[in-house]
């Protein structure tokens, strides 16, 4: 009986399948464009403060000027930080894949957004009021790849043990890539003491990483992984 049903069940036609097809990309794409425009003002607000020292860190360095974090920690460097603890939110619901298409579209709108402000202020602009091409390729690259980094590690490390394990490790491998790439690629060869700023400012990416917890301890219930995403 089951043999003959199937034999007489009309197969999908062409223009059904099509239609089933756009109906799932446009979900998609309206989902990863949902995702990028909440992490695009991250970057953007990150790009824009980049230049700007943060002092609040200073005051556990002392009388150490030379360790003082405002010498490497910018707001927008601090800013950029909240990147990854945000692409774990996205990787909790929809999967790390998700989330890392979402990285790269949030990058692409970033892009587009400078180089449209960048056009517009270029009248007006002098030499020395735009950062020198070593520190906008360090400082990209290596946010770009711990945002990468986040969502992998979350997808790998989630589904076993504590709840803090999979947000936790994700945070810290992602602030430790970011470390890894940015100092050497900004500092190697111009005899600052960047291995000190950066075992510092991972211990403070630590501290975020930490604080977040309690965050995540509370949303995760309301960001349930969504059903054929990996979660679990």
């Amino acid at each position: 009986m089951e043999a003959a049903v199937e034999r007489y069940q009309s197969p999908e036609t062409a223009v059904e399948r099509f239609s089933r097809q756009s109906a799932a990309f446009t979900t998609a794409l309206a989902r990863m464009l949902m995702l990028a425009m909440m992490l695009t003002p991250v970057l953007l607000a990150a790009i824009i403060t980049v230049d700007l020292p943060l002092h609040v860190f200073d005051r556990f360095a002392g009388d150490a000027i030379a360790a003082r974090p405002s010498n490497w920690l910018s707001r927008g460097g601090f800013i950029m930080a909240l990147a990854p603890l945000l692409i774990i939110l996205f990787a909790r619901k929809y999967g790390g894949g998700e989330a890392s298409r979402a990285v790269t579209a949030s990058w692409g709108l970033a892009a587009v957004a400078v180089f449209a402000e960048l056009s517009y202020l270029a009248p007006s602009l002098e030499e020395g009021d735009l950062p020198g091409v070593r520190f906008t390729v360090a400082f990209t690259a290596s946010a770009m790849a711990a945002q990468y980094m986040t969502a992998s590690v979350y997808d790998i490390v989630r589904g076993g043990g504590r709840w803090w394990r999979a947000p936790l490790f994700a945070a810290l491998f992602g602030y430790l890539t970011f470390a890894l790439l940015y100092f050497p690629g900004l500092y190697i060869g111009t005899g600052a003491p960047w291995l000190n700023w950066m075992v510092g400012d991972f211990a403070i990416k630590l501290l975020i990483a930490l604080a977040f917890l309690p965050v995540y301890g509370l949303l995760r219930h309301s960001l349930k992984p969504k059903g054929g995403f990996g979660g679990r």
